[in-house]
């Protein structure tokens, strides 16, 4: 379904990373984990993009979240001021979770942590019991999109752990410091062989994370990959 929205509010969530929050219209529906296509004007013209929901069914707005690129459609999006309408089309996509499963591994990096924020977010506001372990990549502290959120959620949602993991930190960073490899699922997720994972991200990261996981004999049938583009 089409909607035209109006940008409600528009949050920094990083140096170069942004939340584009929008009314939410009526007869607008989706599971946490899908996808819309935006269009917005471009030049003399219209460009549309897919981008994943970033906000929770759960909450009376729809926002999604973008790294601001050189792209042409990123730039676009970042000249959008709060007042701006633009086109909607969706819900797509069966990347979701809303609990049908007792415990879940989340593993992401970047920008592709907007699916994963909306299964979380959804899970914790619906005191779903499933059991949830997120491992976040990211180059530094400053970097991680939704920092503080996470750790409020993980205060009020016994079920969640989050482990951030980082690959340039500064010397006072207390979590790890390397990127998500093989040794670092096993010491984080020793019970991985009873949870099915949710893997997003940029398609090198979810390439090497899904070959740690078979190395793991996870069975395929237990892997749920999305892959972030970088327009």
């Amino acid at each position: 379904m089409k909607f035209e929205v109006r940008a409600q509010e528009i949050i920094r969530r990083t140096a170069d990373v942004k939340s584009f929050r929008f009314s939410r219209p009526d007869g607008f529906n989706y599971d946490p984990g899908q996808f819309m296509l935006i269009t917005v004007p471009v030049g003399g013209d219209r460009k549309t993009k897919p981008l994943t929901v970033s906000s929770s069914p759960t909450e009376d707005f729809i926002e999604f979240t973008k790294k601001i690129t050189s792209h042409e459609f990123s730039a676009a999006l970042d000249e959008l001021r709060v007042g701006d309408t633009v086109q909607i089309d969706g819900p797509y996509g069966n990347f979701t979770f809303k609990g049908e499963r007792p415990k879940v591994g989340m593993i992401s990096g970047g920008i592709g942590i907007t699916p994963l924020r909306s299964m979380i977010k959804y899970c914790t506001d619906k005191g779903v019991e499933s059991n949830i372990l997120l491992l976040y990549g990211n180059r530094s502290e400053e970097s991680i999109a939704f920092k503080d959120e996470f750790d409020r959620l993980e205060e009020a949602n016994r079920n969640l752990r989050v482990v951030h993991a980082l690959s340039r930190p500064g010397e006072g960073w207390k979590g790890r410091r390397e990127h998500i490899d093989l040794q670092m699922i096993q010491e984080e997720v020793p019970d991985y062989a009873e949870r099915v994972f949710y893997v997003c991200g940029p398609p090198a990261l979810v390439t090497d994370c899904v070959n740690h996981l078979k190395a793991l004999r996870v069975p395929a049938e237990k892997i749920r990959v999305e892959n972030f583009p970088g327009y």
